[in-house]
């Protein structure tokens, strides 16, 4: 595969692998050295030899702590290797043999070369995707989509990439999202949650969830709508596009849920 993608995302399943080993030789080590792998029950053991023990330390707890700082180390690596893996998958190049199989329920495209697991996981982790579930699925030596038409099988394999691809844009971009996000008024953030938890909604739907008088949201709603890749409406009613989705579930981790004023209220038609 073109642009480095197979070898960041090796690099990315070491580098947790390597992680999640150090995190359990630690556990052992904590719970050999203070009777439990608790934080903080090791933080009151420390203390409390620091104050009643005339030793001034011993090898195991120096292991720990020589560890926490590899694994500090591992974890900057990971974070680093993860942005430059999600950029390549921007621009994503799957190594397409550029020959078709229709089959009786399925339409394949072949692999000129096959992708290890590892690549596939570490694509899987990052972009928060399952490769090989729905109807379009991406395994080690092909992509493979759910019919027997090769024109739909064309456009939904098309779709799928480009979803990919975008995914991978809205992380790579994330932080810029979330700082014009939280400079915004209240109620965008508000508008992308309630949908979030209950969607397509209609916009007086979303109003009355919001709290606020009928109307209230149409200069907002339709702003976000034409001017920010947060939204899409379909018959009369709105639903989050796939950054919207990345986005306010990044600004719930960050920042909190954002406070809706009211329970929601039936809406008068």
């Amino acid at each position: 595969m073109e642009n480095g993608l197979t070898e960041k995302a090796s690099r990315y399943y070491e580098v947790q692998n390597e992680i999640e080993s150090k995190q359990e030789t630690l556990k052992e080590l904590q719970a050999g050295t203070f009777g439990t792998d608790s934080e903080d029950a090791e933080e009151r053991a420390r203390q409390f030899f620091s104050n009643a023990s005339r030793d001034n330390g011993s090898g195991r707890t120096e292991k720990i702590d020589e560890l926490r700082d590899e694994i500090s180390k591992l974890q900057d690596e990971l974070n680093a290797v993860r942005e430059e893996l999600l950029e390549r998958l921007v621009d994503l190049q799957l190594p397409f043999e550029q020959v078709i199989e229709p089959g009786e329920e399925t339409v394949k495209f072949p692999f000129s070369e096959q992708m290890s697991e590892e690549v596939i996981q570490a694509i899987e982790d990052v972009l928060n995707e399952d490769l090989g579930n729905g109807e379009v699925i991406i395994n080690t030596d092909a992509l493979v989509v759910e019919t027997e038409d090769v024109e739909e099988a064309i456009e939904k394999a098309e779709t799928r990439i480009e979803t990919l691809r975008t995914n991978a844009g809205t992380k790579v971009d994330i932080d810029e999202y979330l700082k014009e996000l939280r400079s915004r008024d209240e109620k965008v953030a508000q508008t992308l949650y309630i949908l979030l938890e209950e969607e397509p909604l209609t916009k007086k739907e979303i109003e009355s969830r919001m709290g606020v008088e009928p109307g209230a949201l149409r200069g907002q709603i339709y702003y976000v709508l034409d001017n920010d890749p947060y939204l899409k409406k379909q018959d009369g009613e709105f639903s989050l596009t796939e950054t919207g989705r990345e986005v306010i579930k990044e600004y719930i981790e960050e920042y909190g849920e954002p406070e809706v004023i009211e329970q929601p209220k039936e809406v008068s038609e």
